[in-house]
């Protein structure tokens, strides 16, 4: 009796479908894992980039925040200085006064101070003026610290004296404004305004 070889093994139709079923089960698993993973890398990295964004955003406005801070805090120091410089004077150093004058402003302030120089020191010299100004009070009303402009109230005791007239105290105040320039801040206008005590 020959040996027959055993008879091959047919899969059913039901078989091969099931097979055929579990197969694209598993490619549509690791599929979905894939993106999945995929999806929440992007979410990490969205994340990253968000977070990064907001840091950039909040170091953007502190550096506005401390230029706004420098730029009050420098006009308010030159409002200060200005003022009592421009409200300072003495008969006997009118030219060092008023040269002091000139360094604390620009613009038309300035071209105006130089223009009248000698109608003025002569009028101070001829009055015998000696004039002393404190500080006593100041505030910053408006400040743009990138078009480099402000407005500075300053209130002072002016303390004025010529050769006629005793010591006598005047409390003034001033509304000022200043532009920003390569030497600093200075005076660019400065006018009397009413005080309030």
């Amino acid at each position: 009796m020959l040996n027959q070889p055993p008879a091959r093994r047919r899969f059913g139709p039901l078989l091969v479908a099931a097979l055929v079923l579990v197969l694209v089960a598993a490619g549509f698993l690791v599929w979905s894992v894939v993106g999945l993973v995929s999806a929440g890398a992007d979410v990490d990295r969205a994340g990253d980039k968000l977070a990064a964004a907001n840091e950039r955003l909040d170091d953007a406005r502190h550096d506005d925040d401390l230029e706004f801070d420098t730029a009050r805090d420098e006009a308010l120091r030159a409002a200060r200085t200005g003022v009592a410089t421009m409200n300072t004077l003495d008969y006997r150093e009118v030219d060092a006064d008023l040269g002091e004058w000139e360094q604390v402003s620009t613009g038309a302030l300035h071209d105006e101070i130089v223009d009248a120089r000698t109608r003025s020191r002569q009028t101070i010299v001829d009055a015998k003026s000696v004039t002393k100004a404190t500080v006593l009070s100041s505030a910053v009303k408006a400040v743009d610290a990138r078009a480099g402009t402000a407005t500075v109230l300053v209130a002072v005791r002016v303390n004025v004296s010529t050769g006629t007239t005793a010591p006598a105290d005047k409390y003034l105040r001033f509304q000022s404004t200043l532009l920003r320039t390569e030497q600093g801040w200075k005076l660019d206008s400065i006018g009397q305004v009413a005080y309030s005590s």
